[in-house]
């Protein structure tokens, strides 16, 4: 096991998700690559629905978010 440096800090987290808000977004989901990248995922205008149900979520197990 190597020990690596993070590529990732919170607090570049929390300022990705604060500049989403503060321009009027809502951030639905954060994705973080394993290059370092931090993709926010946001609502569509001011919608809650978030993705439709996948029917292999059941087959497979998948836990609900």
């Amino acid at each position: 096991m190597s020990n690596r440096p993070y590529l990732f800090r919170e607090t570049d987290l929390r300022r990705a998700v604060r500049g989403a808000t503060s321009a009027g977004l809502t951030a639905s989901r954060v994705e973080i690559t394993a290059e370092g990248k931090i993709i926010l995922v946001v609502l569509e205008n001011g919608s809650t629905k978030i993705a439709p149900a996948n029917p292999w979520d059941e087959l497979l197990g998948t836990p609900k978010t």
